[in-house]
């Protein structure tokens, strides 16, 4: 039981490392990434938005979220369904259900902030950049996302296909509403991951 915990902080140490090294150089080469988090940075325009603006963004990112439940929930039952194995028992996120229902809705709607800057913020902006091409920025932005998910505990490697479909999505939800819809369209599909029993 010792060596697994030590292989899950193992996992989560490299994949954090890795990826985390990578973001802090694309943030030293373009700082304009960072800024993009500082409120200076996006409360004009939250401030500048009307009526209209906000309920345009809230439809996309909530379509968006509806489409990713229900397609990351086909090809994961698909998956299941030829005995692929997703996730264990032990997935962290079971765990901390079990501990605090609350504690785990306000997690899994914190961490889309970070997940979408990262993914879809700076890497599909730099790889669609140095690229050309927004297409290869949503495929590979999406390709890390379902790969890195891997390092949860409890999380086996076949669920990074339907993460990676999913990271599709928020990669074209992205494009259509900025990075506030892709965040809103994370929470959301999160929220109902735990609403209709995770």
């Amino acid at each position: 039981m010792i060596i697994l915990v030590w292989l899950d902080l193992a996992k989560i140490s490299i994949a954090g490392g890795l990826l985390g090294f990578a973001v802090g150089k694309l943030v030293m080469s373009r700082p304009y990434y960072l800024e993009r988090l500082r409120p200076r940075f996006w409360l004009p325009i939250a401030k500048e938005m009307r009526g209209q603006d906000w309920l345009k963004l809230l439809v996309i990112a909530l379509a968006f979220a509806t489409s990713a439940f229900f397609i990351v929930g086909w090809l994961g039952h698909a998956m299941n369904k030829i005995g692929l194995t997703l996730y264990s028992e032990e997935d962290v996120f079971v765990r901390l259900e079990r501990i605090s229902p609350i504690g785990l809705f306000v997690i899994v709607n914190i961490l889309p902030i970070f997940e979408e800057w990262v993914f879809r913020g700076v890497l599909l902006e730099e790889v669609a950049r140095r690229s050309r091409s927004r297409l290869a920025g949503i495929l590979l932005s999406a390709l890390i996302f379902g790969a890195f998910h891997i390092s949860n505990p409890g999380t086996y490697a076949a669920a990074a296909i339907p993460l990676a479909a999913g990271g599709i999505l928020l990669g074209v939800c992205y494009l259509m509403s900025g990075l506030s819809g892709a965040i809103i369209c994370h929470s959301a599909y999160n929220s109902l991951l735990i609403m209709f029993g995770f």
